[in-house]
């Protein structure tokens, strides 16, 4: 198993389970590193229809690392074209620079990382599922091979962000730091990715869903803007007045305070704090994801 997919699939992913150590996990990570610039001119010459199957079996070389795999994973491909077109390219590329925006300043250096890692993830997964079905004779090669390229800017985005953090601290320290378990991210328990999933279609619907998780929703959306004047009078926050400061509350942990208040004025019973916890989640990642103009 590649060392993202195990770092992702475990609630406290540690490389002492995977019996890795700190030099074994840097080479890994460089390892990767080494790839992305071959990758840019493999790609170009696919899409100038240069030696097709000879290019595709250089990329799935360089996409063989220990990083990330797709062991296990089948998906059609009429399946993989429609995950990857379900967002423009632009605004992907957008939600990995918001990424900074929301999680540079307003949460720890980890949580930085770690939502870069994610996006990486994701990246090189569908890479590797493009290369394998075009491998195997696809019936629309001019289409998934586009999806490579989109996937390689989102990539070298990824990789930008990476390097301006390295202009203030070692990434690969950072990395490795995560993937030991030296510093967890906290990741929902199965009782809250449940609630999650229950919970999720109020954020994704179209069609406005009425009840008290809706009216919790407003109820919070509402008082955000209450409780960021509040904080910009107080400079609860420092530095609280600048142009991003909502999307700063919204991911700091004061804000859990603010969800598990609201929900106890709109109703009697009590609300366990997994449901809190997921409905936080979901919430934080319409807010971040959210278009805006300033």
């Amino acid at each position: 198993m590649g060392l993202l997919n195990y770092f992702f699939s475990s609630t406290e992913a540690t490389a002492k389970e995977m019996k890795l150590d700190n030099d074994a996990i840097l080479r890994i990570w460089n390892e990767y590193l080494k790839t992305v610039s071959d990758k840019k001119a493999v790609v170009y010459a696919l899409r100038a229809n240069k030696n097709i199957n000879s290019n595709l079996q250089e990329l799935k070389r360089l996409l063989g690392l220990e990083l990330s795999d797709i062991s296990g994973e089948e998906k059609d491909e009429a399946e993989i074209i429609a995950d990857l077109e379900k967002t423009g390219r632009e605004e992907k590329i957008n939600k990995v620079r918001r990424l900074k925006q929301c999680l540079g300043y307003a949460k720890t250096k980890y949580e930085h990382v770690f939502g870069l890692l994610q996006h990486l993830h994701s990246i090189l997964q569908a890479q590797m599922h493009l290369v394998e079905k075009l491998l195997a004779g696809s019936q629309d090669p001019e289409t998934l091979i586009s999806h490579i390229n989109a996937q390689l800017g989102l990539e070298r985005e990824v990789i930008k962000q990476i390097k301006e953090i390295e202009a203030v601290e070692p990434f690969d320290a950072l990395f490795s730091a995560l993937i030991k378990g030296e510093h967890i991210i906290q990741q929902m328990t199965s009782r809250e990715k449940l609630l999650y999933k229950r919970l999720k279609k109020l954020f994704v619907s179209d069609v406005p869903i009425k009840g008290i998780t809706s009216d919790w929703a407003a109820a919070v959306y509402d008082a955000i803007e209450d409780k960021i004047r509040e904080i910009s009078a107080d400079m609860a926050i420092p530095g609280s007045n600048h142009l991003y400061v909502d999307f700063e509350f919204v991911n700091r942990p004061e804000f859990v305070d603010l969800v598990r208040e609201t929900i106890q004025r709109l109703r009697q019973k009590e609300v366990s704090e997994e449901m809190i916890n997921a409905f936080v989640s979901l919430f934080r990642a319409w807010y971040n994801e959210m278009p805006r103009s300033y």
